[in-house]
């Protein structure tokens, strides 16, 4: 019966691409309206200007590497690496925000490790053991991890989890922080061919929730959810990776940031919208529509932070029927195997001539 449910959660993570674990239901969904970009948190190509000047808003160090037009990687295809991409300035003003960054998980063999975490805590750039990082952090962790250390897991792998630190506790890394989390789910985001996304979403004291979009379909979906969850009023955000005998190329390739203004916030620094122009904020919460702007604001309108997706209603329909298919079959040949199994554990009779 247990290799049954194992094989249908197979067969049901390989169809959807993503697969909840763990997650509560969400109280409220923040629209698109509600969301100030704010610049000093955010990160996009080039990295450089054309005086070949600094355009990062992060501090980067260890064995992460920066291709000008390209990307940030963390870690390298090489064992025993370590990197990490932190903000140079905290968030104060900004108590509810949404962080959306472009990733790129690739170049593993065979044998391939461990993944990466995103981070907002109150101290950073601190390596350890924990993806790159510090264990016993204060805030948050989320960590898209590549590579089970328990093999008794039943769940699948790439697995994403989230722990809220207290400063004390520590990472449970022999079961892959299983103990640790509030929130996760199985994502296949490994060696695409197109870029895959995640959106983290934090309403002050009240929810926090994380999105991926890794099918390529462009529509986002919901990861977990957790409800009343309070995280430092003053925190860093950040990107860490790690490598040990595993290995494979950990790239962040862009970062945008968002503050959150509705009924279910409190009152944060927001300037009003600039003459022609969106809403944008620096991380003073002063206004960042100036010449001379290190990063162009997003050409692009931000997806909506909730799951719905707009006209995908077909194409959960056949993943339904796929699942259900799958299921039938899986069903069918245990029957079979059931009856076979029977058949020869009869007794047999024996005559005597």
């Amino acid at each position: 019966m247990i290799l049954l449910q194992r094989i249908v959660a197979v067969l049901f993570a390989l169809a959807v691409g993503v697969s909840q674990v763990c997650a509560d239901e969400p109280r409220f969904e923040v629209q698109d309206s509600e969301l100030t970009w704010i610049e000093h948190f955010s990160l996009a190509q080039p990295f450089v200007d054309e005086y070949l000047m600094n355009r990062l808003n992060h501090v980067i160090r260890a064995d992460a590497i920066v291709k000008v037009d390209s990307y940030v990687r963390l870690t390298p295809n090489r064992q025993s690496m370590r990197g990490w991409l932190w903000s140079r300035m905290p968030v104060v003003t900004q108590k509810s925000w949404v962080i959306e960054f472009q990733f790129k998980v690739h170049g593993g063999d065979h044998l391939y490790g461990d993944g990466f975490a995103f981070w907002y805590t109150s101290e950073r750039r601190q390596t350890g053991n924990v993806f790159g990082s510090k264990d016993e952090f204060k805030g948050l962790g989320i960590f898209f991890d590549t590579y089970a250390n328990n093999n008794k897991n039943r769940h699948l792998f790439p697995y994403i989890t989230a722990m809220i630190g207290d400063g004390e506790t520590k990472y449970d890394d022999s079961d892959d922080g299983k103990s640790n989390e509030i929130g996760s789910c199985t994502a296949q985001f490994r060696e695409k061919d197109y870029i895959t996304r995640a959106k983290v979403v934090y309403v002050e004291d009240k929810m926090l929730q994380l999105f991926v979009d890794v099918d390529g379909t462009g529509e986002w979906k919901n990861c977990f959810t957790k409800n009343d969850v309070s995280l430092p009023l003053r925190g860093y955000f950040g990107f860490t990776s790690h490598t040990g005998d595993a290995s494979e190329n950990h790239d962040i390739l862009r970062i945008t940031s968002y503050s959150i203004q509705n009924e279910h916030t409190s009152k944060q620094t927001t300037p009003e919208p600039p003459t022609g122009g969106g809403r944008r904020v620096s991380s003073t919460g002063k206004s960042a529509n100036k010449p001379g702007d290190s990063i162009p604001p997003p050409k692009y309108s931000p997806s909506s932070v909730n799951s719905k997706s707009n006209g995908g209603a077909q194409g959960w329909v056949w993943t339904v029927l796929l699942v259900v298919f799958c299921i039938v079959a899986v069903a069918g040949v245990g029957v079979a195997a059931f009856f076979a199994y029977q058949k020869m554990n009869q007794p047999k009779s024996y005559k005597r001539f």
